[in-house]
């Protein structure tokens, strides 16, 4: 070992040509682990890490509407690609820890679920190599992840949980004829949840109803907080985690006021919690980030395509005319024919 170090010494012209061929090789392995590569060997299945808030219904679904998607794609699960899960059961200070046990399974790409979780990622996954796809994050523009709806950042791209909010308080006015106000509970130290009550105030502006928002900064406030929309048309519930977490408390206030609820996820009507959803599928908002990371596993760069919105499809309208009759209202005769009724 010695003799071959000396010999270099006395040869820099050929100590020269082994840095150049070794330079090389590092770039070469810098291409390969470029953004938009999958860092997989060939013939080996891809790690894809899943980045999750918590242990949640509604963000499981999405996470299935993601792994059904990807595998319609054609990356199946255990065949192709395997999948490396971690959560940080909806707290803030496990987050770094959440990230470094995927980063240690050396992932092609990691799904990030929630505006929060995809926030801390930009810090937490250094590795500039690895792309990020995000889901279930309502504006990714004021969240700081892309630059705008048109264009993902250099690393980061994925899709949008938005609600088309004219369109609910459109299904909102049909469904209860003569409604003049409805109201929402919102979480103001969250991004999601401020975008999301701006927008409805805007929509509420259009549709010519009174709007009250109320602001929520713990789950123990809930109930309390929730006494303040006595009186309005209707409530609606946003994707807020933590209106979510307390939903069933939420619920309960509600019914006490006989205030319909009207909810933007589809789990709540059927657990008896809500009168009534005009919502975005969560598989669907899952499906269409699937579709962002196959594009970005197949080569393309996450700046050069837009953000995934949801279509006019991705809406399930459901209709419980049990809460109905126990809030003492009917349905509407305008929904007789509806498929969307739970029961």
């Amino acid at each position: 070992m010695k003799g071959s170090i000396s010999t270099a010494r006395r040869q820099p012209a050929a100590r020269r040509a082994i840095l150049a061929a070794i330079a090389g090789i590092a770039a070469l392995s810098g291409l390969l682990a470029a953004p938009g590569s999958t860092l997989a060997q060939p013939g080996t299945p891809a790690t894809i890490g899943i980045a999750n808030l918590g242990p949640h219904p509604s963000l499981a679904m999405t996470i299935q509407g993601f792994k059904d998607e990807m595998a319609h794609e054609g990356y199946v699960e255990g065949k192709n690609v395997n999948y490396v899960y971690s959560d940080a059961n909806f707290t803030q200070a496990l987050m770094p820890q959440m990230f470094s046990q995927i980063l240690a399974k050396n992932p092609a790409l990691i799904l990030t679920v929630t505006t929060s979780v995809s926030q801390v990622a930009r810090s937490a996954v250094a590795n500039p190599a690895i792309p990020l796809v995000f889901t279930e994050v309502t504006d990714p523009v004021a969240a700081g992840l892309t630059p705008n709806w048109q264009h993902g950042s250099d690393r980061f791209n994925g899709s949008s949980d938005l609600q088309d909010f004219d369109a609910v308080l459109a299904f909102a006015k049909k469904l209860l004829p003569g409604v003049k106000s409805f109201g929402t509970l919102y979480n103001p130290g969250e991004a999601n949840d401020v975008v999301t009550t701006h927008a409805l105030e805007a929509a509420a502006k259009r549709a010519g109803l009174e709007f009250k928002p109320v602001s929520v900064d713990s789950v123990n406030d809930i109930t309390q907080r929730a006494q303040m929309l006595n009186g309005v048309g209707f409530v609606y519930i946003t994707g807020s985690n933590l209106v979510q977490s307390a939903i069933p408390a939420v619920a309960a206030s509600m019914q006490r006021m006989k205030v319909p609820v009207i909810s933007s996820e589809t789990e709540a009507i059927k657990k008896g919690m809500a009168t009534a959803s005009y919502a975005v599928s969560l598989q669907s908002v899952g499906a269409n980030a699937a579709r962002v990371a196959v594009r970005v596993l197949k080569g393309d760069k996450t700046s050069a395509m837009p953000v995934m919105l949801p279509a006019k499809a991705d809406y399930v309208t459901q209709i419980s005319r049990n809460q109905f009759t126990k809030i003492g209202l009917t349905v509407p005769a305008s929904f007789k024919d509806c498929k969307c009724f739970i029961d």
